[in-house]
């Protein structure tokens, strides 16, 4: 009987040991992880790194802004919240154009490229080789591209003169000779109006042109004025830019 409470006491011992040390491994397995998790938190952002679907450069554990950074990936521009500019950016005066990532666009000569918006829509710029927007008329006349580099669609007016580009940009004559001829000085606004449609938002004024009210129409890419007097048929007077011209 001696004997085999000894024996039964002896077998307790030896699987208590086994647990402690099983224990003890498992205590020190978890002092590792944690202890590498620590030197993980602890150690630098450093370099190119994506957030929220855009790109920042980090530079001791801080990110870089209002710079311009060339890295193996690219030439990125950096603006003041420390994000990777896009599509197109103006920088010091100059406007550049950028791609969905970031990168500058720099191709082997000027050139129209193509960029998806961040709204999934594709927009088109007009680039030289240094990565500059281009403005103004393309060499055949069929394009037109506003000061940031943006190719024109729809109806327009650029120095004050109405112009209508189809939706791929080109440029239609037909339909903007046939606008201009409804857009004359102190004529109907109603025949301007069956092709330019109704405005965003529609502003009336009291008028020293006469007894009426002066109107000041908001479209996407322009403004039109008018006269509506206190009895008659309301009348254009002038139209202007609403976007950026050359």
């Amino acid at each position: 009987m001696a004997k085999k409470m000894f024996g039964i006491l002896f077998c307790a011992a030896v699987t208590v040991c086994g647990l402690q040390s099983d224990l003890v491994s498992v205590s020190g397995a978890l002092q590792d992880d944690m202890a590498l998790m620590q030197q993980e938190n602890d150690a630098e952002t450093e370099g190119l790194v994506r957030e929220d679907g855009r790109y920042r450069y980090y530079e001791n554990d801080q990110p870089v802004t209002d710079s311009w950074i060339t890295t193996e990936e690219g030439t990125f521009y950096f603006d003041e919240d420390g994000m990777a500019s896009v599509c197109s950016c103006r920088i010091d005066g100059t406007y550049y154009v950028f791609d969905e990532e970031g990168r500058l666009l720099q191709p082997s000569e000027a050139k129209i490229v193509k960029i998806e918006a961040e709204d999934g829509t594709l927009r088109r710029f007009y680039v030289d080789e240094d990565g500059k927007a281009v403005s103004g008329w393309s060499d055949d006349k069929k394009y037109y591209f506003d000061k940031t580099g943006e190719m024109v669609t729809g109806i327009v007016v650029l120095k004050e003169k109405f112009y209508c580009f189809q939706a791929g940009g080109k440029y239609n004559k037909a339909k903007t000779q046939k606008i201009r001829k409804t857009a004359k000085y102190e004529k109907p606004f109603s025949d301007l109006k069956k092709y330019i449609g109704s405005p965003k938002k529609a502003r009336y004024y009291a008028s020293c042109y006469g007894k009426g009210r002066d109107g000041i129409l908001t479209y996407e890419n322009f403004i039109v004025y008018t006269f509506k007097p206190d009895s008659g048929i309301e009348i254009f007077m002038g139209a202007e830019s609403g976007r950026s011209e050359k």
